[in-house]
């Protein structure tokens, strides 16, 4: 009951003297509101600074967040655009307004230039989004507005996953009058903790400015991947696969293990294919060099499996060898150089003893040795070629340029 009483008198409180709460304006708004009325009484938004035909203006961009889209060659950038430009109109003496040394208009109440990307994806668009200008008694005019860029940017991924793409904003005059020569103020443009994200990492930034050209502005961002996680992925399962087509190479012909695993290398290969199907982009110019890998590895594998039936079937053959046939057998086989086939398999059939006067078993014998250094030879070869792909088609960090 006595908080019904309360909320009563309060009530009755409020209808009485609410009335009279009128929020009267301060000095300073006065005499903003008169510095307002007589900035914008003869003022021509059309009309550029004193008829200048070239107005310069400064600009200082500050990039908040990036993305590049190598599946459609787009890289987008949101950024703040701060413009810096004198507008004679705009001068004023403070005393004679209070002390009000600055004003806040709105952009469509007076000249801004017009600042357009050239390389835009779509090129017949145009919006500089700009609501509100802070105009100093000096008549310099600052706007800032929040600008999203997207333009075209051709990916380049030869090096995948360690690649590194040159994105480029470019600026001009969006007034056919050509009313405006752009400079850059300061460093130009501020990157701050946003060049960090999005799977990529801008590493460099060069800026160019030809006032007199139609490009006026131009910035280049440096981007590398971060591919410490596709590296991961890709590095490992190329190694298990050179492994998978050199070790049945160490397996006796005759054993159908060693064919087995051979096609189950060749398997692989295209499994792996298919896994990275996912992780690699496909709308480049430039073909990915660990294809080339996977690819002359699969030719590898193919050629250790056509190698195999050929051994199988030296090691098989009873007639009497060529001259340079048991001559190399001989040459090999008698010196040092038996020390360096691996491996050495034993013949199907008989003894291996050089003494033995069985001419049959001589033949299988001479046959069998020439299958071993055959062997022997292909597995170097192929060890070679491996290290050769792995050196100059294993996805490798590039030497900074930046």
């Amino acid at each position: 009951m006595f908080l019904q009483i309360i909320l009563l008198f309060l009530g009755i409180l409020q209808a009485s003297y609410s009335q009279d709460c009128v929020m009267l304006p301060s000095k300073e708004d006065a005499w903003d509101k008169k510095l307002h009325t007589d900035k914008m009484a003869n003022y021509r938004v059309r009309q550029p600074p004193r008829n200048q035909s070239c107005v310069p203006v400064k600009m200082y961009f500050q990039l908040k967040t990036f993305a590049f889209d190598e599946y459609a060659d787009r890289f987008t950038a949101k950024m703040w655009t701060r413009m810096f430009w004198r507008d004679e109109r705009f001068t004023w003496s403070p005393d004679e307004y209070g002390g009000v040394n600055k004003m806040v208009v709105l952009a469509t109440d007076i000249w801004t230039p017009s600042l357009k990307l050239l390389n835009s994806v779509d090129p017949d668009y145009y919006n500089m989004n700009i609501e509100e200008c802070l105009v100093h008694n000096n008549g310099e005019v600052m706007c800032v507005p929040e600008q999203i860029y997207e333009s075209f940017c051709i990916a380049k991924l030869k090096d995948w996953p360690f690649d590194v793409q040159n994105c480029t904003l470019q600026f001009g005059d969006g007034d056919r009058l050509s009313t405006s020569r752009f400079h850059f103020k300061g460093k130009g443009i501020t990157l701050g903790f946003a060049e960090y994200g999005n799977g990529w990492n801008i590493m460099q930034k060069d800026l160019k400015e030809d006032p007199d050209s139609e490009v006026q502005l131009s910035f280049t961002l440096t981007m590398e991947r971060q591919a410490s996680g596709l590296v991961a992925i890709l590095v490992g399962p190329c190694f298990i696969l050179s492994i998978l087509t050199t070790t049945p190479i160490l397996m006796n012909v005759n054993d159908y293990i060693r064919l087995g695993l051979s096609c189950f290398s060749f398997i692989s290969h295209f499994t792996f294919l298919f896994f990275i199907d996912e992780f690699l982009p496909k709308h480049s110019g430039d073909t990915p060099v660990i294809l080339f890998f996977v690819r002359d590895s699969i030719i590898i594998t193919i050629t250790s499996v056509l190698f195999t039936f050929v051994l199988s079937k030296i090691v098989k053959r009873k007639t009497v060898p060529f001259e340079w046939v048991s001559l190399v057998s001989n040459k090999v086989f008698f010196s040092f150089g038996q020390y360096l086939i691996l491996p050495r398999w034993r013949m199907d059939g008989g003894s291996t003893e050089p003494d033995s006067k069985d001419t049959y078993v001589k033949n299988k014998e001479i046959w069998t040795n020439i299958a071993n250094i055959l062997n022997s030879v292909f597995l170097v070869i192929v060890i070679i070629v491996y290290i050769i792909l792995f050196i100059s088609y294993m996805p490798k960090q590039p030497p900074a340029q930046y």
